[in-house]
């Protein structure tokens, strides 16, 4: 459409500048015509006061009309019958003028009051004569549609040649995207390799794009690897639980045991239920963070991070004072984030349980809490085992231990982590744990803060 809206505009401009060119020439001749006849008028040798033509030294080209009259309106030569509805047009505009008679085209104009340029008595005023002119004009009409047909077959001609071209040109550009999507076609469910298209077909502007596929076919084989390792890492737990439980209760039902025996068994089974229950319930409160959406101002609230943190220290004080383990934070920052405070509290438990159970005894776990410019940051420094350099990158990923026995001992399915960073990513904020092996872990929550506001308290160290 836009090749034929600049066809369409360059062949009306063609059209017009072969009219106009063709009139003006017209015109012109015209113009000549007018001047060698009105050459031909002079004073009458019996009375120089009237005009006279001199006919013999006329050469009007068949076909012309014209008519001389003096100032007087008399006639001088020529006839005015052929003037008709015309005359009155040309006496008062004065401009050229086309019109029809007898099925021909004529070009009329008229010279008004010219004077008499070879007047020979002075001593009478100055002569003028005016002058109709008319010359038919079939020949300048038929060139100019002649000339009109040739522009607008000229004009759908390119626009065919040029919609052909882009046609090709465009197909040869779009080759390397059709590649692209014949190559990300290949992405399948069970994780088929995805090989892009080394060429980009010399298109620089398509490198970003050959990034971007290449880029999202990494991810989305990691999402298939990590989908697949998830599935069987709770599957292994689930069916470790499971197993255990059924080998408890099978035990109970082959054996005679005592009314106290009978007691430990269904405990150790009640507790086998309770650990596939945890299992359960963690499992689904990831999947329900990794898919909900952050809570908009209008339905979340305020809460006082210092608050969710004394909250988790209180949910952990038995387990830190079975360990020989302290918890110290000093609560005099009065930054508040939007969001749940169950969810904030879970995370700072989840962090917190963590960095208790790897301490060693008679050691202490601080927290630090403070205000920045709209964030507010937590550090939990704990002074334990610390984590290896190959386990530390994948400490966040659901159901990674480091400890590959998975015995009842190490206390966790290694979701802790994960709904922890669950939490921090729907609160739009970051998370980051670092490690020295022997010399314990720091974890670091940067989180959005509405409210800043920093007030120093008297309060002394919660432990």
């Amino acid at each position: 459409m836009a090749q034929l809206l600049a066809v369409s505009c360059a062949v009306g401009v063609s059209v017009a500048y072969i009219h106009r060119s063709l009139w003006s020439n017209a015109d012109a001749l015209l113009q000549s015509r007018m001047v060698k006849l009105l050459a031909l008028v002079g004073e009458d040798d019996d009375n120089p006061r009237k005009l006279e033509f001199d006919a013999d030294q006329a050469n009007v080209p068949t076909g012309d009309l014209f008519y001389v009259e003096d100032d007087q309106g008399h006639g001088v030569a020529g006839s005015s019958a052929w003037l008709g509805p015309i005359l009155d047009h040309l006496r008062t505009s004065g401009e050229t003028w086309t019109w029809k008679r007898d099925g021909r085209a004529f070009r009329a104009a008229s010279m008004w009051n010219a004077a008499i340029l070879d007047q020979e008595d002075n001593r009478i005023p100055q002569l003028h004569a005016t002058l109709f002119y008319a010359m038919p004009v079939d020949g300048t009409e038929t060139q100019i549609e002649r000339a009109s047909r040739v522009a607008v077959l000229a004009g759908l001609l390119s626009v065919l040649f040029s919609a052909l071209l882009t046609w090709w040109a465009v197909g040869r550009g779009m080759q390397p995207l059709t590649d692209f999507a014949r190559y990300a076609d290949q992405i399948e469910v069970d994780g088929a390799e995805f090989n892009g298209p080394g060429d980009v077909g010399g298109n620089t502007e398509l490198v970003p794009l050959a990034r971007a596929l290449a880029a999202l076919e990494d991810r989305v084989r990691q999402a298939f690897q990590r989908e697949r390792r998830f599935l069987s890492d709770a599957a292994h737990e689930l069916k470790t639980a499971v197993a255990i439980e059924k080998s408890t209760l099978q035990l109970l039902e082959q054996e005679r045991p005592s009314k106290d025996a009978y007691r430990r068994g269904i405990s150790q089974a009640i507790e086998d239920t309770n650990r596939i229950e945890r299992l359960v319930h963690d499992m689904l409160l990831l999947s329900s963070l990794e898919h909900s959406r952050q809570e908009t101002p209008a339905t979340s609230s305020l809460v006082r991070v210092g608050d969710s943190l004394v909250s988790a220290i209180e949910q952990l004080a038995p387990i830190a004072q079975i360990r020989s383990v302290s918890c110290v934070f000093d609560d005099n920052c009065n930054a508040r984030i939007r969001g749940s405070e169950s969810d904030l509290t879970l995370l700072w438990t989840n962090l917190l349980e963590n960095a208790v159970r790897h301490s060693e005894p008679g050691t202490e776990v601080q927290i630090e809490l403070e205000d920045m410019e709209s964030v507010c940051r937590v550090r939990i420094i704990d002074k334990g085992s610390g984590i290896s350099c190959v386990d530390l990158p994948h400490v966040f990923e659901r159901f990674y231990r480091s400890d590959a026995s998975r015995s009842r001992s190490t206390g966790g399915f290694g979701l802790g982590l994960s709904i922890a960073k669950a939490i921090v990513e729907n609160l739009d904020g970051t998370i980051h744990l670092s490690s020295v092996p022997g010399a314990g872990t720091t974890v670091e929550v940067t989180l959005p803060s509405l409210v800043i506001a920093t007030q120093k308290s008297q309060a002394s160290p919660q432990t």
